[in-house]
């Protein structure tokens, strides 16, 4: 075998990679929030009397014989595979017991899936749960782990600042779904007045606290938007809803209803939606941990959102550009993007280089090239990012 440059340490570098890639696919495999925990719920969906039987020895066999095959086909000694695979569900049956009799003594309720009502209401609790637990560290953590949503976060700025000087008027904007205000501070001095509005009260008092005396044209409040936005006719210049909201709205009908109605004529609007038709979708389930902080499940028909270690659970509904079009027909598009394509599906660790004394370094180089891909992407036909941003105007 040709090493060339290669030497001790480099090859040290680079089992340390492989290693820790491997960490990361076993963890979709066996943390609490993922396949493990997917089991043990359908399990006690499907034991009601709480007795539940984490060992299956015919699935277990089967899958002990997989591993032995593709081991086999890879190189790889399959004496040792089985050992591993053996060690897998070993692992993944005490994830299982942990999560299904923590729910037992805390008399956790089963969601009837059936029944679109209490599925609902599971995930606004969820979401208000969330947002709860995430409003205080939100601007300085949430979604900073992760490539994909930064980069995404990065390319909705740049796209909202330059929608902001086609505007003919800058009286009102709003910024719906504001969490703790990030985007309505930034477009703050464009315009005589900011509302931000929010459904999570704690989201809005954490926004209300970064006030300073030089913000006394925002406002933050706690709004539903379910309910409607009550906003007096053509009054708003900006209507802003960004990071997938918009796939978030139940009753999508009646929220166009009144964004046509607080529209000035001219005034432009931003909205972001998850996308069905994405690559992300397409491929449907990858295994490693999604480099996003939010994604859609097409099977599990949520939106599931990561943070520290624990997964939640929220209402959201993926469209593809045809459908948000025709949704928007009562107004005229200007522009369709839909990214990131990339940033959405590769491992977290090749945007990264840890060194033997643990210190990680950011590879700018492959994120700048991977970012540049994507956004010559966000305006292709093929539709592939794995959000659709549309802006337009009131005709």
């Amino acid at each position: 075998m040709l090493l060339g440059k290669l030497d001790l340490r480099q090859i040290g570098d680079r089992l340390r990679r492989a290693d820790e890639f491997l960490f990361h696919v076993l963890s979709v495999r066996l943390s609490h929030g993922g396949l493990s925990g997917c089991v043990a719920e359908s399990k006690r969906k499907g034991t009601r009397d709480g007795i539940f039987n984490t060992r299956r020895q015919d699935v277990e066999d089967h899958r002990i014989e997989l591993a032995k095959k593709w081991s086999e086909q890879l190189g790889i000694d399959p004496n040792f595979a089985a050992a591993l695979q053996y060690q897998n569900m070993t692992e993944s049956s005490k994830i299982q017991n942990e999560i299904m009799i923590a729910a037992y003594q805390r008399h956790a309720a089963i969601i009837d899936e059936n029944d679109p009502a209490a599925v609902y209401a599971y995930q606004r609790d969820n979401l208000l749960n969330l947002t709860k637990k995430i409003a205080p560290y939100y601007d300085e953590n949430y979604g900073k782990g992760f490539f994909g949503s930064r980069s995404y976060f990065d390319f909705e700025k740049k796209i909202i600042q330059e929608l902001i000087k086609e505007i003919p008027h800058h009286n009102v904007a709003i910024d719906l779904g504001c969490a703790t205000g990030i985007i309505s501070f930034e477009i703050a001095r464009a315009f005589k007045s900011v509302y931000g509005y929010d459904v999570s009260p704690e989201m809005v008092d954490f926004a209300n606290s970064k006030h300073t005396e030089e913000d006394s044209e925002i406002s933050f409040l706690n709004v539903d938007i379910e309910e409607g936005l009550n906003l007096s006719e053509n009054s708003v210049s900006l209507a802003i809803m960004n990071m997938g909201t918009a796939s978030e709205i139940k009753n999508f009908d009646n929220f166009i209803k009144d964004l046509h109605k607080c529209l000035k004529p001219g005034g432009k609007f931003f909205l972001s939606f998850y996308n069905s038709e994405s690559l992300l979708s397409k491929i449907g389930f990858i295994p490693w941990p999604t480099p996003l902080a939010a994604s859609i499940d097409v099977e599990k028909r949520c939106l599931e959102v990561h943070h520290d270690n624990e997964l939640f659970f929220l209402y959201a509904r993926s469209r593809s550009v045809k459908e948000v079009k025709d949704l928007l027909s009562a107004f005229k598009i200007d522009k369709v993007f839909t990214f990131p394509t990339l940033s959405s599906l590769l491992p977290g660790i090749l945007m990264k280089n840890e060194d033997q004394d643990g210190i990680v370094h950011q590879n700018e180089v492959a994120q700048e090239a991977i970012r540049t891909i994507d956004s010559e992407l966000s305006s292709s036909a093929s539709n592939c990012g794995t959000y659709i941003i549309v802006t337009g105007e009131k005709k």
